[in-house]
């Protein structure tokens, strides 16, 4: 089984490792062989998602990290590799709770770049930090997760949208500064994720809000999501999470400068 796996021995480190997308593609990856280096605000959150990592036989170990300050993500990273030898896979699991549903009439400059500046800074920061100890001999790979906003157009939603189509431009621009460093640049384009939800995802709050607006329960409007989309169905935490260990794998090693679509035909292109 051991020759099988497909990221035995890599050093994965996942950046919002203990929110519910963070453990669940941590723990897929240490399943596949990985070691994982799990980073995020809360040490007991953490603790949760190592523990649970460790009790399946995987390797993880934690780290705490504020990805909106430049200068701690880049000490805590330069640490890490100093102590793994470098790293192999990198994966910005981070979010932040901003405004939906707001339309301009109502919405402030402020509420509108709360879905903008927090996500871009995350996703700058790590990249800064995580580059100049990966690439070279061993491929690196970095992996962000975005909603599918970006290709969406809908009221309420000009922070969201804007920020997201802000992530899925800057992995392909970053991509074609680090390809020739062998440093891979990809995005996963998840929906609503139907079990996130239960697993204590921040999203819990904004489909709340977004389901109250319409008179309906979170099940209800997750069901009124799984509708819209080709499949009538939305991903589930261990979809997205086996998505993105393939994609850190030898197996997608051709791909870069690419935004994954997992939302099971929410949007297309």
């Amino acid at each position: 089984m051991g020759c099988a796996m497909l990221l035995a021995g890599k050093i994965a480190v996942i950046f919002g490792g203990s929110g519910a997308i963070g453990s669940a593609v941590a723990q897929a990856m240490a399943h596949e062989g990985a070691n994982v280096y799990l980073g995020a605000r809360s040490q007991h959150k953490l603790d949760q998602a190592a523990a649970g990592i460790r009790t399946a036989g995987g390797m993880a170990e934690t780290f705490i990290t504020d990805v909106l300050d430049d200068r701690v993500t880049a000490e805590q990273v330069t640490r890490l590799a100093q102590k793994t030898g470098g790293i192999d896979v990198v994966v910005n699991a981070t979010g932040f709770l901003h405004d939906q549903g707001k339309r301009i009439d109502a919405l402030s400059l402020a509420e509108f770049m709360r879905g903008v500046t927090p996500f871009l800074t995350a996703q700058f920061n790590i990249s800064k930090a995580v580059t100049p100890h990966m690439g070279g001999e061993r491929t690196g790979t970095i992996i962000t997760i975005v909603a599918p906003a970006a290709s969406m157009a809908m009221p309420g939603h000009l922070g969201h949208i804007v920020g997201c189509a802000g992530i899925e431009a800057f992995i392909k621009a970053l991509a074609s500064e680090l390809g020739p460093q062998n440093i891979r640049v990809l995005g996963v384009r998840s929906h609503a994720i139907v079990d996130a939800v239960q697993a204590g995802a921040y999203t819990g709050e904004i489909f709340a809000a977004k389901a109250q607006s319409m008179g309906l329960t979170v099940e209800q409007w997750l069901g009124g999501a799984a509708q819209s989309t080709m499949l009538k169905r939305l991903p589930t935490l261990a979809q997205i999470a086996e998505v993105i260990t393939f994609l850190a794998s030898n197996h997608a090693s051709a791909m870069t400068a690419t935004v994954v679509n997992v939302t099971g035909g929410a949007t297309v292109g």
